[in-house]
């Protein structure tokens, strides 16, 4: 029992270390996988490469998520969110992804990541998105576990959401929150790059949607609009060509 006493006192201090490391915005304390599902480890150099990466300017995102009604959108993409709201349908081709720096392993939102927001949160206020609600989405790269980066990534989605309500005013109604993981890569050819991790930002299309059509006038009355070939001889050659229809219901 001696002997016991002191083993027993080092496992309870382990396992009280474990807890005290838990993330509580990506994980339940204390109940952190196996170890593959540890997070990879931390590459300071590529960090410093990311941290040239530039955002787009607040005009630049506005055109990337506004709807348009020309083109070809494509089949909006059906997303059940991770907040557990209802299912929405994102038009993909109205996107854009950001670079949002969180501490390492976390998402706590760094100071730079407050600057690199602040286009994204003038963007949401201009009066052509505010009628709009918008899916953000987290992704990583492979590197870790399937289950902790989706954890993660919806975790970061959560907290670029609270930052674009807090500080900018955004109707929490209008936002909704992803985390897809390392599942949808940018880069598909180098799953484990540093430029599959961003904060993706996407158009929900409207809940009814339809072709779009272009209503004629209806036919104007003929008064005052005549063909000058029913009355005056023009010395123009328009090879017996019948007089021109009129645009219009007599």
């Amino acid at each position: 029992m001696g002997r016991a006493a002191p083993i027993l006192a080092a496992c309870l201090a382990v396992a009280l270390a474990g807890q005290a490391r838990a993330n509580p915005l990506t994980e339940v304390p204390g109940a952190r996988p196996v170890e593959a599902e540890a997070p990879p480890p931390r590459d300071e150099a590529a960090e410093r490469v990311e941290a040239g990466a530039a955002n787009p300017s607040a005009p630049a995102i506005i055109r990337s998520l506004a709807p348009f009604a020309d083109g070809n959108p494509g089949a909006p993409l059906a997303v059940a969110p991770g907040d557990g709201g209802p299912a929405v349908r994102v038009v993909s081709a109205r996107s854009v992804d950001l670079t949002v720096f969180f501490a390492y392993d976390s998402a706590r939102l760094t100071p730079e990541a407050r600057i690199q927001l602040e286009p994204l949160g003038q963007a949401l206020r201009a009066p052509v998105l505010a009628g709009h609600g918008f899916l953000i989405a987290g992704h990583t790269d492979a590197a870790g576990g399937l289950a902790y980066n989706r954890r993660l990534s919806l975790a970061r989605a959560r907290a670029v959401k609270a930052h674009l309500v807090e500080g900018y005013g955004i109707a929490p109604t209008r936002l909704r929150v992803h985390g897809w993981g390392p599942s949808r890569p940018k880069d598909s050819l180098a799953p484990l790059s540093r430029v599959n991790r961003r904060v993706e930002v996407s158009l929900i299309a409207p809940a009814r949607t339809g072709a779009l059509r272009f209503v004629l006038p209806a036919a104007m009355p003929c008064a005052g609009i005549s063909d000058p070939r029913r009355s005056t001889s023009l010395d123009l050659d328009d090879f017996d060509a019948a007089p021109t229809p009129r645009p219009c219901a007599d």
